[in-house]
Parts: structure tokens; C-alpha cells; sequence
């Protein structure tokens, strides 16, 4: 039907037939599908409104579009049968919507409308949704009976579950709570906003964080300056040695800049400014699952938040590393506009990244952290080395110090670190001592 109406306009465009004989053609041509359908005409009424004759007829909530009864008003008589003929064909065309009736079906079309946010993100929604809603007890619930008490027992739902992994009960760390709880809370906002139900009441409801799982808490870490020694050890002699773990100069590189994974994938040579040792973040490499189309996707996309838009200057550390990793692709015969590749010179990825930087600490013999903890090792270190929090920050691409403390500043219990605390509990404690035995005449003994 929609081929034949397009095919009669352009012949209208091109002068082939007149606007009249088209619109009988389309007329007849709606008719017959309504007819084939069983839908009947309604009856068409007519009201005088500010002296004038105004033509209307019903469509019933369960032959429109959005599940909602409507009115169709028309100059005439026509004109009204022409309006209503246009709805039903769309409506036979594109299905009736339905409203829907439990949070499962509400976040299922919430998601499918959701279109103000990064694909990766979309994605991300997918993921909890499937993995940790959809075949839940609380997916069925009615939206229209759901209360605070209700969105109370769903997070504790989802803080209290638990399941068997490699021998021991794991269940979702905070953030994935958060997230979560986030994601139903958008969903009921939209439901409020159309009509669905009258309030959201996930609002107010808070996360015990002490009972989330964090089991997982070993993923948080920044290494400590001894196993980055160890690292940098292993780095150097492996490839001048035997020229194994290329990728090892990559994650000294990102240690020494503070980089995420994807903004230094998707960095090419190009974005480095080498005589003023400028770096230019404008772009990260995603990989998400693409739930429309069911396929996995690989692309280039803009960098996390508008902050992390930026230019670094880069450390003389970060130089070096950012030279050792062009050295390292000469020397394999790599040639690639890439910063980071595989072999064949294709761009890497953050999996790339985490099954070499694996294999590389297994061989230092340093407990592995995934590609985050150079990050985390960036800021600690900078940060215990007393470097202003914001200028980290600026470095990281955080708009608030709040997230580089809270998110990636992980206290290191390095020796140095208990070398500084003893000193300074001594000079605290014991020195008063020492001199008031002193001015005694005494001895005092040593502990």
C-alpha cells in the first residue's frame, strides 16, 4: 500500500496525473485495505463551533496508535473520512500500541525509545535488563500497583542475590546496583511522563552499600610502587631479551598518562604533538552489542563526557613509553597509523589489552589488575607523591576532584609509604618524649 501511494505522488510530481486523480486513487486504494480488515467507517457528526460547521468521528483506544481514544475533526465531511482513513492505515500498517502493563514490558519500550544516549550506553541498559531483570519475580509486577514498599524490596531483591561461580557465591558489586536501580528509576519516569502511572517512587529509595557483594573489590586497585618496579623490570629485559610482551610499553604508557583504554586505542600517531609533548583526546573505541541488529559492534565514538575532550601534556615517563611503543612496532615490521595495534597492524582493543597485560604480569610475577588499574596507579601515585588533586584530575578528564578521590585514588600500602608513617608517628609521639627525658638528666631506653 505505501508503494502504490508514493508511486501516485511522484507521478503527481511529475505531471503524469493531476493531485484529484490521485487522491481518488489513494482513497480507494485505503478503502480496500480497511474493508479487507473488517474495520467499519464510524459515524461522522456535525457540530456548529464559532459559526462554523466542524465534522468529527471517534477513534476507539483500541484502533489508534499510542493505545489512547482520539477525536478526528474535519472542515467537511471529506476531509474528516480522508483523516480518518490515513489513521487506520497507519495504525494497520504499523500496529496498535499498547500500554504496558508490567515493569518488564515498561522497560522493554522505554529502551526501545531511548534515543538521547550513546549506543555503548543503550547497550549497557540491555545488558542489567537481561542479565538481572527481565527473569526476575519483580519483572512481573503491575507498574500501575507498584509502591515505595515495592521499589524497596527490588533493590534489596537485587543486593541480596547470590549465585554460585567458581566454586564460591558471588552476587553484584555497588556500582552494578546503582545502575541498575537508575535504570528501573528512568523507566518508571517515563511511564509518569506518558500517562502510564502517576508516580515514581524508586526515587526515594537507597542503596545499602554494605550489603552489595565485594568480592570483586580486588579489581579496584592501583599497584603498588614495588610491582610497578617489578613490571618495569620484567618490560625492559623480556624485549630487549627476547623481544616477547610488546604490549607491556602500552601499559606503562597508560600508567603514565592516565589514558582509559579506549582513548588510547583509538589514538593514532597524528594526535600527538611531539614539540610541545601535546596528546589530543577526542575520540575512544567502543565495543558493545548492538540489541536491535544482534551483533556485536566495534567503533570509533566520542570520549566518555564533554571533559574528557582534552589536551595533556604528556610526562617525560609517558614519552619515553610512548616512543618504546613505536620502537617496539619498527622493530616487529608493524607499520600502522595506530598507536596501539595488533600484528597486522589493525587497531587493538580493551580485550586485546587485557589478555596481554594478563600474560605480561604472570611472567613478572605481579597479581594482574585489568586495564583501569593503570589509571588508578596514575592517580595514586601522583597523589601520594603530593601532586594537587586537580590537576589529576584535569589530567584524567573528571569534571569534580570528587570522582579522581572517590573513584581512582587507591591507597598503596608500599613500603615508602610505612617508612613516612613511622617517621611521622615517631616525630609526633616519641621526640617529646626524648626531650623531656633529656632536660631530666635521664636515659631513656630504646624500644
Amino acid at each position: 500500500m505505501r508503494d502504490k501511494i508514493a508511486e501516485l505522488k511522484e507521478m503527481v510530481r511529475d505531471g503524469i496525473i493531476t493531485s484529484d486523480i490521485a487522491e481518488q486513487a489513494i482513497a480507494k486504494i485505503q478503502e480496500k485495505v480497511i474493508m479487507e480488515k473488517g474495520i467499519t467507517m464510524p459515524t461522522i457528526t456535525a457540530h456548529t463551533r464559532k459559526n462554523r460547521i466542524q465534522y468529527t468521528c471517534m477513534m476507539p483506544a483500541n484502533l489508534s496508535r499510542d493505545g489512547k481514544r482520539h477525536q478526528i475533526t474535519g472542515s467537511t465531511e471529506e476531509e474528516c473520512k480522508k483523516k480518518w482513513r490515513a489513521a487506520m492505515c497507519d495504525v494497520i500498517e504499523n500496529g496498535t500500541h499498547s500500554t504496558p502493563v508490567t515493569l518488564g514490558e515498561l522497560m522493554e519500550e522505554w529502551m526501545s525509545k531511548k534515543r538521547d544516549v550513546k549506543k555503548q550506553t543503550l547497550a549497557g541498559y540491555h545488558s542489567h535488563y537481561e542479565n538481572h531483570i527481565k527473569n526476575k519475580e519483580f519483572a512481573k509486577l503491575k507498574i500501575k500497583e507498584i509502591k515505595l514498599q515495592d521499589c524497596k524490596d527490588i533493590i534489596a531483591d537485587v543486593v541480596n542475590f547470590r549465585e554460585k561461580k567458581d566454586n564460591r557465591e558471588v552476587g553484584l558489586g555497588y556500582n552494578t546496583v546503582r545502575h541498575i536501580k537508575s535504570e528501573i528509576s528512568m523507566a518508571l519516569d517515563y511511564a509518569v511522563a506518558n500517562d502510564y502511572i502517576r508516580a515514581n517512587y524508586m526515587k526515594t529509595v537507597k542503596i545499602n552499600q554494605g550489603l552489595c557483594d565485594s568480592s570483586r573489590s580486588h579489581e579496584s586497585r592501583a599497584w603498588s610502587d614495588e610491582e610497578l618496579q617489578q613490571l618495569h623490570q620484567t618490560a625492559a629485559e623480556e624485549w630487549d631479551e627476547n623481544k616477547k610482551y610488546r604490549y607491556s610499553a602500552v601499559l606503562f604508557f597508560m600508567a603514565a598518562s592516565g589514558l582509559r583504554a579506549g582513548e588510547c586505542c583509538a589514538l593514532q600517531w597524528s594526535d600527538y604533538d611531539s614539540k610541545n609533548h601535546i596528546l589530543t583526546i577526542n575520540k575512544t573505541l567502543t565495543s558493545y552489542r548492538d540489541y536491535d541488529e544482534g551483533v556485536h559492534v566495534q567503533a570509533m565514538s566520542t570520549p566518555k563526557t564533554a571533559d574528557s575532550v582534552r589536551k595533556i601534556e604528556l610526562t617525560a615517563e609517558a614519552i619515553y613509553w610512548f616512543k618504546e611503543i613505536k620502537r617496539r612496532q619498527v622493530e616487529s615490521g608493524i607499520l600502522t597509523n595506530y598507536v596501539v595495534s595488533t600484528r597486522n597492524g589493525k587497531i587493538a582493543n580493551q580485550r586485546d589489552l587485557n589478555v596481554r597485560f594478563q600474560t605480561f604480569c604472570k611472567v613478572a610475577g605481579v597479581e594482574y589488575n585489568p586495564t583501569h588499574a593503570c589509571r588508578r596507579s596514575y592517580t595514586s601515585v601522583l597523589y601520594d607523591g603530593g601532586v594537587p588533586v586537580s590537576e589529576i584530575a584535569r589530567d584524567l578528564g573528571h569534571k569534580k576532584i570528587t570522582t579522581t578521590l572517590n573513584s581512582y585514588y587507591k591507597p598503596r600500602a608500599t613500603k615508602n609509604m610505612m617508612d613516612k608513617k613511622n617517621s611521622v608517628l615517631s616525630a609526633a609521639i616519641t621526640a617529646p618524649m626524648v626531650t623531656a627525658v633529656t632536660a631530666a638528666g635521664g636515659m631513656l631506653k630504646t624500644r
